[in-house]
């Protein structure tokens, strides 16, 4: 593909994720001014998934996110918690689980777009399930393992509106930790985007936009193993 091309795909990211970002400072807006006693709910496994569709600030240049943490509390917490009330043991140190993001592009081999019907029937056969924020997901127990977008703004894939849709590609990403080992997630993401790519009659390429070859491959298989190695046991 040349690089007006890429230029517009990378647009379309970007646009993808400035999307996604400001829906979700709306949608936090709005239940803060009409749920308040649920401002403090703790977020679900999907809006974690969907982070990637934050602000640039969440993840730094490594793909690596802000830490969280596992369990337990802090000193901070208990104070917070009970002001007056003596102050109870010092809990057990806290595990800090800096999240990850493994991505892949889908783009189609002769640089024009992917049209809707024949995109939608390459989604189902591969078992995805189109769900939150209008895109698919490979969802186990309840929670996205994967979920696959549009590289056009907004980055919906919704299957009723078929009709004159085309894509020039899919996004393909995950977050790290998720529902499944981060290794058969990895392997299931890679397996699910090459037969999408050749249903799709399109390339398969890194997050650098370059091709995903076989070294490429084990280059990222590695990085998860090493990611899941320090924080996924």
């Amino acid at each position: 593909m040349g690089a007006v091309q890429w230029a517009l795909l990378i647009f379309g990211v970007v646009a993808v994720i400035a999307v996604y970002f400001f829906s979700r400072r709306d949608r936090a807006r709005t239940q803060e001014r009409v749920e308040p006693q649920l401002t403090d709910a703790a977020p679900t496994p999907l809006d974690r998934q969907m982070d990637i569709f934050n602000s640039t600030g969440h993840f730094d240049e490594f793909g690596v996110g802000k830490p969280r943490r596992i369990g337990g509390s802090t000193d901070a917490d208990a104070a917070a918690s009970a002001p007056n009330e003596v102050a109870p043991p010092r809990p057990e140190p806290t595990r800090i689980v800096p999240e990850k993001i493994v991505s892949l592009l889908v783009a189609e081999r002769e640089g024009t777009h992917i049209f809707g019907e024949q995109l939608h029937d390459s989604l189902r056969a591969q078992g995805l399930e189109f769900g939150a924020r209008q895109i698919y997901h490979r969802m186990v127990d309840g929670r996205p393992v994967f979920s696959i977008a549009s590289l056009i703004k907004p980055g919906y894939l919704d299957p009723a509106q078929v009709k004159g849709f085309s894509t020039p590609g899919l996004a393909v990403f995950m977050i790290l930790p998720g529902p499944v080992p981060p290794l058969a997630a990895f392997q299931d993401m890679l397996h699910t985007a090459q037969s999408l790519a050749k249903s799709l009659n399109a390339e398969l390429y890194d997050g650098k936009r370059k091709p995903l070859t076989t070294l490429g491959m084990r280059a990222m298989q590695t990085d998860v193993e090493n990611w899941a190695h320090l924080y996924a046991n």
